[in-house]
């Protein structure tokens, strides 16, 4: 008897949808890389992300390493299984006010409904790559799997009256 393996979405796929969507899309986020537990995802520095003291606001990293994060995460569960950020946290290590950041992501441990995974964001600049910030995320799995239209299916059959 042949066991179902999960579906593996084409790297092309993923990242073109994701690119061209939501809070990526905003911030010009680019993904890298979604695979074996690890995601890569990039973001050009500019003005558009400085805060007042003219450096890049924490909340960018934050939201970098986070998608980073959840890349590494989607490159481990079947296609269209629900997950979301249930904590993280970022240890802030140097300001950033040019170049490139880069957040690199990878699964620490992963059960059935919970997983841990850690980012590292580096500044890029030239050859010179420094690490400037370090996260830590726990993520929920979700049992159902996301629709076409975005429903979840969780699996279970409803009854009248219930």
């Amino acid at each position: 008897m042949m066991q179902d393996k999960p579906a593996i979405l084409p790297l092309e796929l993923v990242k073109q949808g994701i690119n061209n969507m939501g809070v990526a899309k905003l911030l010009g986020m680019q993904i890298d890389t979604i695979q074996n537990g690890i995601g890569r995802v990039h973001i050009r520095v500019d003005e558009s992300l400085m805060h007042p003291q003219q450096i890049v606001h924490g909340g960018i990293m934050f939201t970098l390493a986070d998608t980073a994060m959840s890349m590494a995460l989607i490159s481990v569960i079947p296609v269209g299984t629900r997950f979301s950020t249930i904590e993280a946290k970022i240890n802030f290590l140097a300001p950033v006010r040019t170049g490139e950041l880069l957040a690199e992501a990878t699964v620490v441990q992963r059960g059935r409904t919970i997983a841990v995974l850690e980012a590292t964001v580096y500044n890029i600049n030239g050859k010179e790559r420094k690490a400037v910030a370090r996260a830590l995320g726990t993520f929920s799995i979700g049992a159902g799997q996301v629709d076409q239209k975005g429903s979840q299916d969780d699996g279970k059959t409803h009854q009248a009256g219930r």
